[in-house]
């Protein structure tokens, strides 16, 4: 197993922000969880997590992405995002990825996450606060 890292954990924080039943399920999963394997690329990560609590599956099972949190990262002009999969009810992998051509140092340094909204047509566009009407629409599948 493998210790979660402070950027996953608070990436994970946002993510699972909010008031649905859905996020409360996967706050407990996550609650449980344990970080499996983390695969650098270059250009991101990707961070796989293990659930000790199947009882905890969501039904029905649809897959969900959330991907509106990102972060400024020290030293590159662009930053980063977040994406949250999960797979068959339960939490599956945590993405990292930038938006940018640069390369995401393993002791990356992120100053600052916030959440976004992508409106059609699509752009990345910084929010005050979450925008809870595009979370729900997300999780109504």
């Amino acid at each position: 197993m493998l210790d979660i890292e402070p950027i996953e954990y608070q990436a994970m924080q946002m993510l699972l922000e909010g008031d649905h039943p859905t996020l409360e399920t996967l706050r407990q999963q996550f609650n449980r969880s344990c970080v499996v394997e983390r695969d650098f690329t270059g250009v991101g990560f990707f961070t796989t997590f293990e659930i000790d609590d199947s009882n905890l599956r969501l039904d029905p099972s649809n897959r969900i992405v959330l991907g509106d949190v990102c972060a400024d990262v020290a030293c590159l002009k662009y930053g980063c995002g977040f994406i949250l999969f999960v797979d068959d009810g339960l939490l599956g992998t945590l993405e990292c990825h930038l938006w940018g051509d640069d390369a995401l140092p393993q002791s990356a340094t992120y100053t600052r996450l916030y959440y976004v909204h992508q409106p059609n047509p699509p752009s990345v566009t910084e929010t005050v606060k979450r925008d809870m009407d595009a979370l729900n629409s997300i999780l109504a599948g």
